[in-house]
């Protein structure tokens, strides 16, 4: 494990380590895995402190949060032209201006992830081959709650406060949107799906990326206090090509999906 997870880790736990050098890495990783493990223990011994929501979960309730615009599918038709698009957008990113100062550097280091409800999504790419494509549309977007930036050393970064709120005895109210259907859907016995897309890319092309699915989901729909931040071209985009695109790249991460196959996260895995 490197210094820099390492460091977020113990300080997910609560801790505040020192400077870890090579000879107090191993000190700091012993310590790590024994907090842990503790923390897993009091997983099995306490129950969550967030409300039971078993049963109030309504697909047709999340559906209605969806545009209607988003909804429909004619436009896959024109699929390769969001697709020759895509590459321009893009390409500036992809070979950046080494003069161009570009928000946290171009390491391509960055990627997207979307976070899915499992009880809605039901293993789609099980259920996929028996369905119509508007039915799998449907439940793929439906089922999403978060979209978000990532990077490679913190890849479950998003998933770390949750957890020490799970682990935690403290009964204070959770009042992050995201946070409690996280722990709802831990509450329930199943883990949170994350889908990780669009890997190896500069972070400011990952921000944009992420603004564009936000803007076609909505914020009302989503866990996002806020709308993404625009980068490049695509900032001069009016509102109604942001979401196109962005509806373009949803459908894409779909495909991912159901190729991938749906992995759940539980407070065990982190």
């Amino acid at each position: 494990m490197d210094k820099i997870t390492l460091r977020e880790r113990l300080e997910n736990m609560g801790q505040n380590p020192g400077p870890i050098t090579t000879t107090t890495h191993r000190v700091y990783l012993k310590r790590l895995h024994k907090l842990e493990s503790q923390a897993l223990k009091s997983v099995h011994r306490n129950e969550i402190l967030a409300p039971k929501t078993k049963n109030l979960l309504d697909f047709d309730k999340e559906k209605n949060l969806l545009k209607s615009s988003l909804l429909a599918i004619d436009w896959i038709k024109n699929i390769d032209d969001f697709e020759t698009i895509e590459r321009k957008v893009f390409f500036e990113f992809d070979v950046p201006n080494p003069s161009r100062k570009w928000r946290e550097g171009t390491s391509k280091s960055s990627f997207n992830y979307l976070l899915l409800d499992p009880r809605l999504t039901q293993d789609l790419p099980r259920r996929a081959a028996d369905m119509k494509t508007t039915e799998k549309w449907e439940a793929f977007l439906s089922a999403i709650f978060y979209v978000g930036k990532g990077k490679k050393s913190r890849p479950y970064a998003h998933l770390y406060n949750a957890f020490k709120i799970w682990v935690s005895k403290d009964q204070k109210a959770v009042n992050n949107k995201k946070i409690q259907r996280i722990l709802d859907i831990w509450n329930e016995g199943k883990g949170v799906v994350v889908l990780h897309v669009f890997h190896n890319t500069i972070p400011v092309e990952a921000y944009t990326r992420e603004a564009m699915m936000i803007d076609v989901l909505g914020t009302r729909k989503l866990g996002n206090c806020k709308s993404g931040d625009y980068y490049g071209i695509a900032a001069t985009w009016n509102h109604k090509e942001k979401c196109e695109f962005g509806r373009f790249l949803l459908f894409k991460a779909l495909q991912i999906f159901l190729i991938e196959g749906e992995r759940q996260i539980f407070p065990d895995n982190l």
